[in-house]
């Protein structure tokens, strides 16, 4: 496969909404959905309203945008199919009907129309039900009769567009034949449905059975309808609704599964949870209960406890670790700092698990603790090992790793609390205030410093291989550190480097990765080139949403720096509150370390000794940009070669 084309794959993972978006979630956790209002996460099910509140309405949305439109024709609907699994629970003293029901919906906006009030499923207020700038689709699983809106009964599916007046309406329940067997979804049971829409026939479908049996081969709804590209925007949330009103109820999604332009992916069922509450016992039952069996359970229950308390806190600490690094963290503390790894102390969440915020019980130091979940156990060993080795490294411009603790497939490292989180964070979303040049500029001259560290100034060269704005971390008082080695590799000075696999994040990988595959210096050196200009610009380094010739940041600062006009690419939020001299000297710096070139990179030596004044800045020569990477970016329309004016150093 060509690089042109590997790199058009990685681009499109930049864009807000695919051609085609398929998920699948057998479980939900806290980071899963993009949740409004009051939803919860019970037993791994999404929770959206509960049985503690009268008239509450909230959402749970897919966190990215779809694109609900064909791609080669806007005003034509994509086709999508989605599966989940949902129950709505009683208050179990009121079982009977008298809710507000919930709802599969495709809407434009992640937040509400209007001011979404229970009444109206969460979807509407008053004012806003009906609109046909509403733009919204939505499937009501309802158990409420609203005669205003011409429901059939208290217990049935309907298919809205824009407002509650359904277009299409039937009993809740599946088709065998010519005979409906109808379906209680009030009675707590969990219930899986299936919404098809195939563009091509303009054909929708809804089905709909108790979790566990057969799909029905005939829907309960199916209607032909052609002015969904009416309802359709280019890009739509997809995700659920509900709302209680004077009789509350638990409605919640326990599985759930969703396909544009696609087969839908299939559910795993076998391990779904039941929410029903359980009645209580009758006074015939406990009287039949002998004495013989309740001093069973007591043992069981005492037998448990006494594990469960030998075990809660337990270390798994294998002979091969006695080797590593001797600061082991044990799980008891962590799981003090960490309030038990609750939901309200996590800072962020990412492919590997999440980030807890911690203050350790021995000396009330603030903690960082990242957990990662490895099935392999050779991979924890090459994860230990390598932590073990770079818990070593001592530079006030780096993160410190305070150390780790293996719990079973788990294995948690801590570092150091910083206090005002990233670089990225702070430049793009800090709306309170705008991050001022002057500190800009020294975290810039505090990274520099870091990476000349791990690239000299240890026993051994480390290669961080992942340099970029949400990597750098911000103490209190505003200094940089690099952080999350994640990725690093430890070389001999002067060894020869191994291939590996490309690894990085897409706009900082150097463009010599993805044919040789060994991480040097200089690829560090390429992506801090490209976080320097992504600081004094202002800007990501691929960002899809601008013009074609500025969606790639270096090529745009190259082309201003060719004619002449490269304070343009000054962050126009800094309002031209910056040490002109000393933004030039970044924004060429930078087009320096980002030469395609990697011999004609400087080293962090020479870059850092730039960025203080103690060298002067090469000039740039434009016939050294071109090269390799001048395809590592061919949809953008714009190249590295495509620059002729002379780069003299202005």
């Amino acid at each position: 496969m060509s690089v042109s084309i590997l790199v058009i794959l990685a681009l499109n993972a930049w864009l807000p909404a695919q051609a085609h978006t398929s998920f699948r979630f057998n479980k939900f956790n806290a980071c899963t959905l993009y949740q409004i209002e009051n939803p919860s996460i019970c037993s791994g099910a999404i929770c959206l309203t509960n049985q503690s509140q009268q008239h509450m309405s909230s959402r749970a949305l897919y966190t990215e945008p779809v694109r609900m439109k064909d791609p080669n024709s806007r005003n034509m609907s994509s086709s999508f199919s989605t599966t989940f699994v949902f129950t709505i629970v009683p208050l179990s003293s009121s079982p009977s009907h008298g809710g507000q029901g919930m709802a599969f919906i495709i809407t434009p906006s992640k937040s509400s129309v209007g001011h979404s009030s229970a009444q109206f499923v969460g979807l509407f207020n008053i004012f806003s039900v009906g609109k046909p700038s509403n733009h919204l689709f939505a499937v009501e699983f309802d158990t409420t009769l609203n005669e205003e809106y011409q429901d059939i009964n208290d217990n049935y599916v309907g298919m809205d567009l824009n407002g509650l007046t359904s277009v299409k309406v039937e009993p809740a329940g599946y088709r065998i034949g010519n005979q409906l067997h109808q379906i209680d979804l009030n009675s707590g049971h969990n219930i899986q449905a299936w919404i098809d829409y195939n563009h091509t026939q303009n054909q929708l479908n809804v089905t709909m059975v108790e979790a566990g049996s057969l799909r029905p081969k005939e829907p309960l709804i199916s209607l032909n309808i052609t002015n969904l590209s009416n309802i359709f925007e280019e890009e739509m949330y997809v995700g659920f609704s509900a709302a209680t009103g004077t009789i509350v109820e638990d409605h919640c999604v326990l599985a759930w599964s969703f396909s544009t332009n696609g087969s839908v992916p299939e559910l795993d069922l076998s391990h779904l949870p039941s929410l029903i509450m359980p009645k209580n016992s009758s006074s015939r039952l406990i009287a039949e209960i002998t004495t013989p069996l309740a001093l069973v359970l007591l043992l069981l229950v005492v037998a448990a406890l006494f594990w469960w308390r030998r075990n809660k806190y337990r270390d798994d600490i294998d002979e091969w670790e006695m080797e590593y690094w001797p600061h082991r963290f044990k799980y008891k503390d962590l799981h003090i700092a960490t309030k038990g790894f609750q939901d309200e102390q996590v800072l962020g969440c990412g492919g590997f698990g999440r980030v807890y915020k911690g203050v350790l019980p021995a000396n009330g130091l603030e903690v960082a603790v990242k957990s990662i979940f490895k099935e392999a156990n050779e991979a924890l060993k090459e994860i230990i090992a390598e932590i073990s080795s770079l818990g070593h490294l001592q530079h006030r411009n780096l993160v410190q790793i305070r150390g780790y603790c293996r719990r079973g497939a788990k294995l948690f490292i801590v570092y150091d609390y910083m206090q005002n989180g990233s670089l990225d964070k702070m430049i793009f979303d800090n709306s309170e205030s705008v991050l001022a040049w002057v500190h800009r500029y020294r975290i810039l001259r505090d990274v520099a410093a870091g990476l000349l560290y791990l690239h000299e100034g240890w026993e051994k060269m480390v290669v961080h291989r992942d340099i970029k704005s949400s990597n750098v971390l911000l103490d209190s008082e505003l200094n940089g550190k690099l952080g999350d080695f994640g990725l690093a590799r430890r070389y001999e000075h002067k060894g020869n480097l191994l291939t590996t696999r490309v690894v990085g994040t897409l706009g900082y990988i150097a463009p010599e990765l993805v044919n040789t595959g060994k991480a040097a210096p200089s690829a560090d050196v390429f992506s801090f080139g490209i976080l320097m200009l992504e600081v004094a610009c202002g800007r990501r380094p691929v960002d899809p949403s601008l013009d074609a010739f500025q969606i790639i940041l270096i090529e745009w600062v190259r082309e201003l720096y060719a004619k002449v006009r490269l304070m343009d690419a000054a962050d126009p939020n800094l309002g031209g509150e910056c040490v002109e001299h000393e933004m030039e000297k970044v924004l060429k710096l930078g087009l320096l370390c980002c030469n395609p070139k990697p011999e004609a990179r400087p080293a962090m030596r020479q870059v850092l000794q730039i960025i203080e004044g103690e060298a002067c800045l090469p000039s740039l020569d434009p016939y050294e940009m071109s090269g390799e990477s001048s395809s590592l970016y061919p949809s953008t329309g714009v190249s590295f070669g495509s620059i002729s004016r002379s780069l003299d150093g202005r």
